[in-house]
């Protein structure tokens, strides 16, 4: 028999915690498969034109996770607090947050906008552009930036509705918009004969309409919704967003820093190895979508509990996270060694993209299950606000480790280096992971002990 909870406040403080991660985990794991999926259908679409034009939206990946770290930065800033506060029935105040962090990213998108109008070429020579791509990655990454209001807006309001646990409006949203840039990819790119530069306006325009579905979901249930009346100019708020944001700028933000070091790494090795590292990205991002998606499930629930002082509940549910995420990340790793060259050929039939892709798939497959321990940990830290641990964890992959290994190991082991830096990274930030996180869990136990 279905349990019936009075309100939002009552399910999230006692619904039985594996029941409410997965009710909130589901929507958040398809609408990052969506997303994954989307990121990966401009691949495949431009991987029908040539291996250049494929290197070349690999190197302008890198401003989209930029757009994406100052989103979730945002997102993720204000939602630990819009969570917090409803714990403790504060919505005014939640609000206040809500409304600052949304608006603030729309005046981000706008001067972003303005960037790629007038220094699109310039930033693509700064990613990594080549002489045989520098035309297609400008291009691609001018209609991009353009997007740039309306995919920040995106990004705020998928994470503020999901910790306010409307997990459901919030994949609404993201997967209309997924699934409509997947049908607008073929047009532009093909039937209206656009190229690149029609993968980037296909993605443009569902980022629009995917907006604006998020924006109705604001309206629904007791959502918070956008009012410029509620916008805060205060330093309290801003610095809390920011404290609270921090680990996911430093996480996206140093992936970005990681790609562009990867576009340069692969530059002297030709066009085919740029492809071939650009689609195992892509491929990688499928698996570890389901494992953010599962984490994504655990934030709302966790920060929510927080604030009523649940601690049992915290507990319980961070380890039904870790191990869920870790069960399902090494079935897909078994998966993903197994067929490593048949789905890098899905995006491009090159015999030296498909060798470069599925030899590094291959490599992270065999590391890849410790990082659900490693998310859902990095997850814990930030929900439960302690920015220093949470932000040290989330530079650990991708810049305190990626950055010097992907810079140092080519010029030692030549493709191999390339290829197994994300591996190696992968297992020191396990090591770091467990050595900064082992005292925190422990006093988060002893609590759920005395609830």
């Amino acid at each position: 028999m279905k349990e019936k909870f009075e309100n939002k406040f009552d399910k999230m403080a006692n619904a039985p915690i594996k029941k409410l991660i997965v009710s909130l985990a589901v929507p958040t794991i398809l609408t990052m498969l969506v997303s994954a999926v989307y990121n990966m259908a401009d691949s495949y679409f431009v991987g029908k034109i040539d291996t250049a034009s494929v290197a070349s939206i690999g190197i302008v990946f890198s401003i989209m996770t930029l757009l994406q770290a100052i989103g979730f930065f945002l997102g993720n800033g204000s939602g630990i607090m819009i969570s917090t506060l409803l714990g403790k029935k504060d919505k005014k105040t939640a609000s206040h947050y809500a409304s600052t962090a949304f608006y603030t990213s729309i005046i981000c998108g706008i001067i972003l906008a303005l960037s790629g109008i007038f220094f699109s070429k310039q930033l693509a020579l700064l990613l990594g552009a080549t002489d045989t791509t520098i035309n297609s990655a400008s291009g691609y990454l001018k209609y991009i930036l353009l997007g740039s209001p309306f995919i920040l807006g995106s990004f705020v309001l998928n994470n503020q509705l999901r910790y306010q646990g409307s997990a459901i409006y919030s994949m609404a949203g993201i997967m209309s918009g997924s699934i409509i840039n997947i049908a607008l990819d073929p047009l532009f790119i093909f039937t209206f004969d656009m190229g690149v530069n029609g993968a980037a306006i296909a993605t443009v325009i569902s980022q629009i309409i995917g907006f604006l579905i998020l924006i109705m979901g604001t309206f629904k249930n007791e959502n918070i919704r956008m009012n410029p009346k509620n916008i805060k100019l205060s330093k309290e708020i801003y610095l809390t967003i920011i404290k609270n944001g921090l680990p996911s700028l430093s996480r996206q933000g140093v992936q970005t820093a990681a790609n562009i070091s990867l576009n340069f790494a692969c530059a002297p090795f030709g066009d085919a190895m740029i492809a071939g590292m650009s689609i195992f990205n892509r491929v990688m991002f499928l698996g570890l979508a389901v494992v953010i998606g599962v984490g994504q499930g655990f934030q709302p629930v966790c920060s929510f509990n927080d604030g009523a002082k649940k601690y049992s509940r915290v507990y319980d549910g961070y380890k039904f996270t870790f191990l869920l995420t870790t069960c399902i990340i090494t079935v897909l790793s078994i998966i993903g060694f197994i067929f490593a060259p048949n789905l890098i050929s899905v995006f491009r039939d090159d015999s030296d993209v498909i060798a470069a892709g599925a030899k590094a798939l291959r490599y992270q497959c065999i590391i890849m299950p410790v990082l659900g321990y490693c998310t859902t940990t990095n997850m814990l830290m930030q929900s439960l606000k302690l920015p220093l641990k949470a932000t040290v964890l989330a530079l650990s992959r991708q810049g305190i480790f990626y950055i010097p290994l992907i810079l140092l190991l080519p010029r030692f082991m030549s493709e191999t280096g390339i290829m197994i830096t994300m591996p190696i990274a992968d297992a020191l930030s396990f090591i770091l992971t467990f050595i900064l996180s082992t005292s925190t869990i422990k006093k988060l136990k002893q609590k759920a002990k005395q609830n």
